[in-house]
């Protein structure tokens, strides 16, 4: 049989691809006609021309598959258009999984986020933990919504398991917590702001999509985080292993500063901010979850953090994107945290 993966040329969804085709299973993608499928296509993986906003498309790329991971969504914490980045969410998530009922799909894997966990500040968020009620930013209410959706065809009989990662980082395209660790390490993030953030290595959210595929309880979520780190920290570390002097740590009013004027310009010029409003706001509220439940039923080991961090540093490197290469590749320090440099590639 096949398995069918929205969003798989993306972030989240191309490593997971890579990983399937790794293990010699069928794969095919659902991609809109603007996605480049270039890379998917080398590695054979059937794409099928769709869009999760057109259930019918869904329907047809669902054709011959038993199992469905739906990681397709807007992954911005910044939009000129945050109606479209709900919709995707919210009507795309109902179109996918209304396309895995029509066509009796025999597990569904949704990927969703350690956000909608919706913890009290100052707590650490479970799969249990009820939402506080009200939404720190825009993703946050847009994926709350979708997996509202999620539940709901788990109650009506979807063998749908739920997944909820925490920030993910990791080689790849530079998403957001990947693209600040880079402007972190290349001195173009002037001043680091303090917030509880839960991280989690991609590699570990690609095993755990995979395990629940095979051991996810239907009706059931998941949270992937490894660590919980001040976010301040998280960077310095960052900037340690790779030997480069960290930025400074600011007040968080003076993130709210920067955030409203580069939001305004944002609105003048199309440029994206380097920090959104919505970052500040969650660096304010803090958010901590535990991803314990995934070690324990699904049998996920997360990857330790100085060996997570040393890795994208690696890839970073193998990128051309460093000037000078990370401290931790030096020889003594990479084989203590396993780390084998591929070398420098442009």
């Amino acid at each position: 049989m096949t398995t069918l993966v929205t969003g798989g040329t993306g972030y989240v969804g191309g490593a997971l691809v890579r990983a399937l085709r790794r293990r010699g299973e069928r794969v095919r993608v659902l991609a809109r006609k603007t996605s480049r499928t270039e890379d998917l296509v080398r590695l054979g993986v059937e794409i099928v021309t769709g869009d999760i906003l057109d259930q019918a498309s869904v329907e047809q790329a669902l054709d011959g598959c038993d199992t469905l991971y739906h990681v397709a969504a807007i992954y911005e914490f910044w939009t000129p258009d945050k109606a479209l980045l709900k919709r995707t969410a919210v009507e795309g998530t109902r179109n996918v999984l209304a396309a895995s009922q029509a066509k009796g799909i025999r597990r569904v894997i949704y990927t969703s986020t350690s956000f909608t966990i919706g913890e009290p500040r100052g707590q650490v968020g479970t799969e249990e933990t009820p939402h506080r009620g009200y939404f720190v930013h825009t993703y946050e209410e847009a994926k709350y919504h979708a997996e509202q959706v999620a539940w709901d065809f788990a109650r009506r009989g979807l063998p749908v398991v739920i997944l909820n990662p925490a920030g993910i980082f990791g080689p790849g395209p530079l998403k957001s917590v990947g693209d600040l660790m880079l402007r972190a390490v290349t001195g173009r993030q002037p001043m680091l702001f303090r917030g509880r953030v839960s991280y989690v290595y991609i590699d570990d959210v690609v095993q755990g999509h995979l395990l629940a595929a095979e051991k996810g309880r239907p009706g059931e979520r998941y949270i992937l985080s490894a660590y919980n780190v001040d976010t301040a920290d998280f960077l310095r570390e960052t900037c340690r292993l790779a030997g480069v002097k960290p930025p400074p740590v600011g007040p968080l009013f003076v993130g709210r500063v920067v955030a409203n004027l580069q939001e305004l310009a944002a609105r003048l010029t199309g440029r994206p901010p380097d920090l959104p409003r919505d970052v500040v706001s969650m660096l304010a509220h803090g958010t901590w979850v535990d991803g314990s439940k995934a070690r324990r039923e699904l049998g996920l080991r997360y990857t330790p953090l100085e060996e997570a961090i040393a890795r994208t540093l690696d890839y970073y490197w193998q990128q051309g994107w460093l000037k000078n290469k990370p401290a931790c590749l030096q020889e003594g320090v990479a084989a203590r945290l396993e780390i084998q440099s591929g070398g420098r590639q442009r």
